[in-house]
C-alpha cells in the first residue's frame, strides 16, 4: 500500500465531514444502479474465463454484504479522477492509522464480523482470461476487489468493511462511521496541489 491515498468528493462539505472523522460507506450493490460516472452494473460480483480445454466462465457473489470506501493511489491522474469524481479532494496521509480507526469503529456496530474492516487495491481483471483453479472458481476476493480494465487509470483501493449475513434485513445504500478527528492524519489538497 503507498504511503498516502487520495478521496474525491462532489461536495465540498462532505470532503471537511470525511476529515473531521464522518466516513461514509457505500454498499457495494448501490453502484449497480446509480446514474452517475461511478456506476457499475456488475459491482459486487467477480467474473473471469479459464481456458481448459474450452472456455469456461466462473463468477462469484457472497452472501456477505460489503460497504466500501474508495480512494485512489496518489500517482494516478488527479485531474482525470477529480474530473470523474469530484474536484475536492483529501489526502490520506497516513492510510494504516485510518485503517485502525475504522477497525475500532466497525467492531462494535451490529453488523460486524471478526476481521470485518480491511483495504485492498483493486484489480483490473474482470471478463478476462486467467489461469484456472483445480475446481474453475472465481476467486472470491474478487468479488470486492475486480473491475474491468477500462477503470485501470482510477488506481483505486477500497476500505472495506465486511457485515454479518442477514436475509431479513433492509439494506442501507450508506453506512457512516463516527472516527475520531481525523485532522491528524488527512489533509485538504489545495488547488495548486491538485494542479500537478
Amino acid at each position: 500500500m503507498p504511503g498516502s491515498l487520495l478521496r474525491f468528493f462532489v461536495e465540498e462539505e462532505h470532503a471537511r465531514q470525511f476529515v473531521a472523522g464522518k466516513v461514509r460507506f457505500g454498499i457495494l450493490e448501490y453502484y449497480r444502479g446509480i446514474e452517475d460516472k461511478r456506476r457499475d452494473a456488475n459491482e459486487g460480483r467477480s467474473s473471469v474465463y479459464f481456458k481448459a480445454p474450452q472456455l469456461v466462465h466462473a463468477t462469484y457473489t457472497s452472501l456477505n454484504r460489503y460497504y466500501i470506501l474508495c480512494t485512489a493511489h496518489p500517482g494516478a491522474s488527479i485531474p482525470c479522477l477529480m474530473k470523474k469524481y469530484g474536484r475536492f479532494v483529501v489526502r490520506i496521509d497516513s492510510p494504516i492509522a485510518l485503517l485502525e480507526r475504522i477497525k475500532a469503529a466497525w467492531q462494535i456496530h451490529d453488523l460486524a464480523v471478526d476481521r470485518g474492516a480491511f483495504v485492498t487495491d483493486v484489480e483490473y481483471t474482470k471478463d478476462e482470461l486467467r489461469e484456472p483453479d483445480p475446481y474453475f472458481r472465481s476467486p472470491p476476493h474478487l468479488v470486492y476487489s475486480q473491475k474491468p480494465r477500462s477503470d485501470e487509470g482510477d488506481r483505486e483501493y477500497r476500505y472495506l468493511i465486511k457485515c454479518k449475513v442477514d436475509v431479513k434485513r433492509a439494506w442501507e445504500n450508506h453506512l457512516t462511521l463516527t472516527l475520531p478527528d481525523c485532522v491528524d492524519i488527512c489533509s485538504a489538497v489545495v488547488a495548486e496541489e491538485q494542479a500537478v
